[in-house]
């Protein structure tokens, strides 16, 4: 079997490189989640209390919004 990889094909030779590459793509897109979620936390943190106040948030709530805590 060949799986496209990165516009890269890489001969599977049996199940478990399959498997890898699954847990491989999920490291992956668990990486960027937490990157967007702390760009988007130190924007919100940037903003002042009545900006905050206009969006429905206190400055104590940040860190739960985001993270979903």
């Amino acid at each position: 079997m060949v799986v496209v990889v990165a516009n890269r094909a890489v001969e599977m030779r049996d199940g478990a490189s399959l498997d890898f590459v699954g847990q491989l793509r999920r490291v992956v897109n668990s990486v960027k989640t937490y990157g967007h979620r702390r760009r988007v936390q130190t924007r919100l943190e940037g903003l002042d209390d009545r900006m905050l106040a206009d969006i429905g948030l206190e400055r104590a709530d940040i860190r739960a919004h985001v993270w979903g805590r």
